[in-house]
């Protein structure tokens, strides 16, 4: 028995490929037909097919305009947002006259209490924080100043820089 594969191309005019094995036995198909088997098979389509549902709508959206490029690559963008924590006073800001004491705190850092009920805010390093140190025998005596300066920010934490401090006298603080 004589096995012959006979491989017919129909892609050029069906697009799918067919191979057809026959049993020939001297010559001729044992039932006197060729039998043929298709190497792939398309799958079976739904007798119906499932109605299309549509996506849900989407809610409304504003959509920032397109920037204008320009011609410049080395023009600033915009600055980055900045989300301020609260309790914290602005960078940059500064405070005038502002009447408190000088204290340490747990650790032995310089911090200003304020009289008005602010947040207390330690003092940065300067001559002016010298003064009152050595005036105050390290916040040791005490003493009410009316202040001025430059707040700033780092670590979510105020920090005060002094550029002014007058010592209120006893006697002025009934006037």
């Amino acid at each position: 028995m004589k096995r012959v594969c006979v491989v017919l191309a129909l892609a050029a005019a069906m697009g799918v490929g067919w191979t057809t094995v026959a049993r020939v036995r001297g010559g001729e198909a044992t039932n006197g037909a060729v039998t043929a088997k298709p190497v792939r098979t398309d799958p079976p389509r739904p007798a119906e097919e499932p109605p299309v549902t549509p996506p849900p709508p989407l809610p409304d959206v504003e959509i920032p305009p397109i920037p204008e490029v320009d011609d410049n690559p080395f023009k600033p963008g915009l600055p980055p947002v900045r989300v301020k924590p609260p309790n914290i006073v602005e960078e940059g800001k500064r405070l005038f006259n502002r009447e408190g004491r000088l204290e340490m705190d747990k650790i032995g850092r310089a911090v200003f209490v304020f009289d008005s009920g602010d947040k207390p805010m330690q003092l940065l390093e300067n001559s002016w924080r010298e003064y009152l140190e050595s005036r105050t025998n390290y916040a040791k005596k005490k003493a009410r100043w009316r202040v001025s300066g430059i707040v700033t920010v780092y670590g979510k934490r105020n920090y005060f820089l002094l550029t002014k401090c007058t010592q209120i006298m006893p006697e002025e603080e009934n006037l």
